[in-house]
């Protein structure tokens, strides 16, 4: 059953959804703005569940759905026939642009059971003009008991109009101890493991998730440590090789992402003389020996290649040279000495 307390990092968007449960101020519109795996579905079908279910139960200031009520249990089955979601199934070639003009008279029909006809829209910005403006006439006189939620991956696409009609809620960005204590705490997950999940979701807890249970992100993971670790004493060659393998549309940004926490790691160990926490704490004798081969503006430096990197990958610079620059460039920030 889906349940508020359990949407993390959106305490925002909660609290206004909240408000709307607990002082029935409930708009007919909401755009809930967030990228892929921000959540941002699981808070519109709770909201949607809250709203219908018969025996809600308010506790610590919150309304939750009980979980346990006709409605609530059509919903945990997908049957609930007061909350509609478009499109039910997406064919090959479905097109959220051509479909939601013939399924707006739908909304003239009252609800079946419930207080509300809830429709939640997927892809909702990708609504061309036509259909917004099929929308906007639905929402510049909704019938009393229609509840529009349009999920949306950014608003730059809605009609001004359509905008001035919806009230948006933006899902943010999770910080990385909050992300980490979700992926210990209730997924079980090595502290570890769930630092560089968290880190490496950008603040999208969906991306966390997904991260911590990839095997291709594990492999990914062993595959940059050890490179990592051996790059002072590697032969061109060898870059060149890891460059390629690395290179890749898929693993590029992520190992930009490990690569520079490798070195904040070694900064981190450098400037505390190993007492400050490092995220990879399972490879210390790695770290410790990047920190004594590195001085200040070698760190520095690496810094700024990998950012040069990043930002030349970003321009759609072929990735596996850029790599290879970058390793080069941090090959030669190390000093001579046992590696």
């Amino acid at each position: 059953m889906y349940r508020f307390y359990e949407i993390v990092g959106q305490e925002g968007a909660i609290e206004h959804l909240q408000n709307s449960l607990l002082r029935g101020s409930v708009s007919h519109a909401y755009i809930i703005n967030g990228e892929k795996g921000s959540g941002k579905e699981m808070l519109a079908r709770t909201y949607a569940a809250a709203l219908q279910c018969e025996h809600p139960v308010v506790t610590g200031g919150r309304r939750e759905p009980c979980g346990e009520c006709r409605s609530c249990l059509q919903v945990m089955s997908g049957n609930q026939p007061d909350i509609i979601v478009w499109p039910r199934k997406k064919p090959p070639k479905y097109s959220v642009r051509d479909d939601i003009r013939p399924f707006l008279p739908d909304v003239q029909i009252r609800p079946y059971q419930s207080p509300w006809k809830i429709y939640l829209f997927e892809d909702a910005d990708q609504l061309g003009p036509a259909s917004q403006n099929a929308l906007l006439k639905t929402l510049e006189e909704p019938p009393s008991y229609a509840l529009f939620l349009l999920l949306a991956n950014g608003t730059d696409n809605f009609l001004p109009t359509v905008l001035s009609r919806c009230i948006t809620l933006q899902m943010r960005q999770v910080p990385e101890q909050t992300t980490a204590a979700y992926l210990m705490g209730k997924k079980g997950i090595d502290e570890n493991r769930a630092l560089l999940c968290a880190r490496f979701s950008r603040g999208n807890i969906g991306r966390a998730l997904d991260l911590a249970g990839s095997t291709e992100f594990a492999a990914l993971l062993e595959e940059s440590t050890g490179l990592l670790a051996a790059i002072p004493d590697m032969d061109a060659s060898r870059i060149a090789a890891a460059s390629a393998r690395f290179g890749t549309a898929e693993s590029a940004g992520d190992f930009l992402e490990l690569v520079l926490t490798w070195y904040r790691d070694a900064l981190v160990f450098k400037s505390t003389a190993g007492r400050g926490t490092i995220i990879f704490s399972d490879a210390p004798s790695s770290i410790k020996r990047a920190a004594d081969r590195l001085d200040y503006p070698g760190l520095q430096r690496i810094m700024e290649a990998v950012q040069t990197a990043q930002v030349r990958i970003k321009s759609n610079v072929n990735a596996a040279m850029a790599l290879e620059s970058m390793l080069l460039q941090i090959r030669a920030s190390y000093r001579p000495g046992e590696g």
